[in-house]
């Protein structure tokens, strides 16, 4: 399931990096991308929704929480842990 979202999501955005954490049907899905640039958190999770709405309305995939966010705003964040 994890790799079909990865590709999925790999499809939607070019040079992105896309982590998981969680397992069988409920992901939380960490997508770091220059395509959120300027957008806000909202859009961002729609933008990454969108490239896996298929597996949602067949009921595939349950659940799925999102952080997208830039590779500035992941750098600045992983300097800080």
């Amino acid at each position: 399931m994890q790799e079909q979202i990865k590709s999925l999501i790999e499809a939607e955005f070019e040079n992105a990096e896309v982590s998981f954490l969680g397992e069988e049907c409920n992901f939380t899905v960490q997508v770091v991308s220059e395509e959120f640039t300027g957008l806000t958190p909202v859009k961002r999770q729609q933008k990454v929704l969108a490239g896996v709405q298929e597996l949602i309305a067949s009921g595939t995939l349950h659940a799925i929480s999102v952080k997208a966010m830039t590779p500035a705003e992941w750098q600045k964040k992983s300097t800080a842990l």
